[in-house]
């Protein structure tokens, strides 16, 4: 990873783990200038993140380093102060948002994994088969990739701080039922009624092991086929580092969880 100011859309925020393999907290954004993903860890840096917490789909500046101990191509650790500079709202379908995510679409787990193992990359979005949900304790997605060749259920960790959040209050606001209404919301419906993609990324202490760094939610009635070609192919066109910087500037809210 070359080092450098960089200018970053974050897609998402991982809290870490603890156990083996360890995972630092970090944010997963795309770099304006070459499309390509970023993922900046340790993250917050020296203990603290941005004032007010920097939210998802946010534009930030931010200088960067190589990660001697990170052997993974996207990471680089922060190299100082990052800044909130605007914000992609999730109007119109998400339309703003889906040129960010489209290039690093991925046909199944096993093909990050694949890409992981050779070095070229370690994490990509992957669409979940419409009979994913999510379990509990530890918080973890089970899915199939909505891909032919995949027959197995994955069971991936969940690392996204969102999923993480949103678990603890649930807790604290139900007590005993926090279970039934987290998956009410966040369970089987949410991948029926959105055109859900997980981001999945592997350990830096274990390559090929994957995890769910993140969730890509638009509404399912945005992207059909023939959209989606249409939109592959505009991208094709016009380079990789497509998409409009507009937004609320850094006091806008984050997309609102599904209802």
């Amino acid at each position: 990873m070359v080092s450098g100011e960089r200018d970053l859309l974050v897609v998402a925020k991982v809290t870490g783990s603890e156990g083996f393999p360890v995972e630092r907290p970090s944010i997963v954004g795309v770099d304006r200038a070459t499309g390509s993903l970023v993922r900046l860890t340790p993250f917050p840096w020296k203990g603290s993140d941005t004032d007010p917490p920097l939210p998802k789909w946010a534009w930030i500046d931010a200088p960067t380093r190589g990660g001697p101990y990170d052997p993974r191509p996207e990471s680089a650790e922060p190299a100082g102060e990052v800044t909130l500079t605007s914000y992609v709202d999730a109007k119109e379908g998400w339309r703003l948002r889906w040129p960010f995510v489209r290039p690093h679409v991925r046909a199944s787990v096993e093909e990050v994994q694949r890409l992981a193992r050779d070095g070229l990359a370690s994490m990509g979005f992957v669409r979940p088969a419409r009979d994913a949900d999510v379990l509990q304790l530890p918080l973890r997605l089970r899915f199939r990739c909505d891909d032919a060749a995949c027959a197995t259920y994955h069971e991936l960790p969940v690392l996204d701080q969102e999923l993480q959040v949103l678990a603890q209050v649930t807790r604290e606001r139900y007590g005993p039922q926090w279970a039934t209404r987290f998956r009410q919301t966040w369970g089987a419906p949410l991948y029926e009624r959105y055109d859900v993609h997980v981001l999945v990324s592997t350990y830096a202490q274990a390559i090929t092991k994957p995890y769910v760094a993140g969730l890509f939610y638009p509404p399912r009635s945005s992207e059909d086929a023939h959209a989606h070609r249409h939109h592959l192919e505009h991208h094709t066109r016009h380079g990789a580092g497509g998409g409009e910087r507009e937004g609320a500037g850094p006091g806008a809210s984050p997309a609102r969880a599904p209802a």
